[in-house]
């Protein structure tokens, strides 16, 4: 059974709420999220699962880890460096966890892995994210 999504700012950015992704509940340093309609343009032709589609599950779960830290100098990352291995072919509903390597007081060190619905791991990553202090801008 999958856990029940919690309201987050992903509702709030155009591009991840276009995806479709849901966060669920994770601890402080770890984040969960779900691709569970893995719709037809969001594949390339073998098909399965763009890998800009996964690297977005990848870089988002990182940032929300390093965001859900209770030292985050804030609560707005940005991606300094990402690092992704594509494993197999993704196909089906997606979830990616991420968690926090080391925190320092403006940068992030994170990993994050994708599996797919069978549990097999379809991509994972390692990245660095920066705290970003000016207030986040509004999007509606």
């Amino acid at each position: 059974m999958q856990p029940t999504p919690t309201p987050t700012p992903l509702d709030r950015i155009p591009f991840l709420k276009l995806l479709g992704m849901q966060q669920h509940e994770a601890a402080l340093g770890r984040s969960r999220l779900c691709l569970p309609d893995l719709r037809e343009e969001f594949c390339n032709l073998i098909p399965a699962a763009h890998g800009g589609v996964l690297m977005t599950l990848l870089d988002v779960a990182m940032a929300r880890a390093a965001t859900s830290l209770d030292s985050a100098a804030s609560h707005s990352v940005v991606t300094v460096e990402m690092s992704t291995r594509f494993i197999k072919p993704g196909r089906g509903p997606l979830t990616a966890e991420g968690r926090v390597l080391h925190a320092g007081k403006s940068l992030c060190s994170c990993e994050a892995h994708v599996h797919d619905a069978d549990g097999d791991l379809v991509a994972s990553a390692m990245g660095t994210f920066k705290f970003w202090r000016s207030p986040p801008v509004d999007v509606e």
